[in-house]
């Protein structure tokens, strides 16, 4: 009777462990869009690399990051947090966008991971009014390594130093690193008379070795700016940073910080 009952358990063991859900598979990494298709309820509206439209994104262990810039120079970008439902399902939670702002918002994506990276599937969400559902197309990059800067963070403060005078001139900026990625992205007034605003967008590779940060700017919305930086970084704790960047030319330093975005 004894034995029967020990079996039995283990029968039940067994069968548990067999219906139990598949464990979410982290979506955390650096991609780059291939292909989009976006329908207003009317008709596909596709877009891809190969066309000049480019778009990068990063998810983070909780909080995904993209920017884009189209091939009539168009720039956009958006931040957020994000919850992995289950393999094949996120649901990510607006922080600010473009488009929107900071109003929130909540996009239901199904995932469905390949060889190359993935293809997520937006099969409604709500822009400027309308319903719109869109398929997007991934390449994952290759990625390695970890750093305390691993993470999104948010600007909360800019000074322009030449010679003797400074200048704060704080605005909204996100940068995230992740795997040896960064990517930053800013929306800054343009005109104060006709309150307008720009937006800017770039991407590389960083390594942080001993308080010095240097960035590898390989993509910008802003040409002129691509190129490598070394950048002078102080950690005021775990959750906020800040940075140096020194231009001789103009004889202009920078003095930015910033702290972690949280979920």
């Amino acid at each position: 009777m004894k034995k029967t009952t020990i079996v039995g358990f283990a029968m039940a063991a067994l069968l548990a462990s067999c219906t139990q859900p598949e464990a979410p598979t982290s979506q955390a990494g650096a991609y780059s869009l291939d292909k989009v298709i976006w329908n207003d309820g009317t008709k596909d509206n596709e877009s891809s690399a190969a066309d000049g439209n480019t778009q990068f994104k990063i998810y983070t262990a909780d909080s995904y990051f993209y920017i884009a810039q189209g091939k009539d120079s168009s720039v956009a970008f958006g931040v957020g947090s994000y919850t992995q439902k289950d393999a094949n399902n996120i649901e990510e939670v607006n922080l600010f966008n473009t488009t929107t702002l900071d109003t929130a918002a909540t996009a239901k994506l199904a995932i469905t991971k390949n060889e190359k990276g993935y293809k997520q599937v937006i099969s409604e969400i709500m822009l400027r009014g309308a319903k719109w559902s869109g398929t997007e197309e991934y390449t994952k990059l290759e990625g390695a390594g970890t750093s305390d800067l691993d993470g999104v963070w948010h600007q909360t403060k800019s000074i322009n130093v030449t010679g003797q005078d400074s200048v704060v001139n704080t605005y909204n900026e996100y940068k995230v690193y992740h795997a040896g990625h960064f990517m930053w992205a800013a929306r800054a007034a343009a005109d104060t008379t006709s309150n307008t605003f720009a937006n800017t967008v770039g991407k590389g590779s960083f390594t942080l070795s001993n308080g010095a940060l240097t960035e590898d700017l390989t993509f910008c919305s802003n040409k002129i700016w691509v190129g490598k930086y070394n950048i002078p970084v102080t950690f005021n704790g775990p959750d906020e940073f800040t940075q140096t960047i020194s231009d001789t030319v103009n004889k202009v330093t920078s003095i930015k910080t910033y702290k972690r975005v949280s979920k």
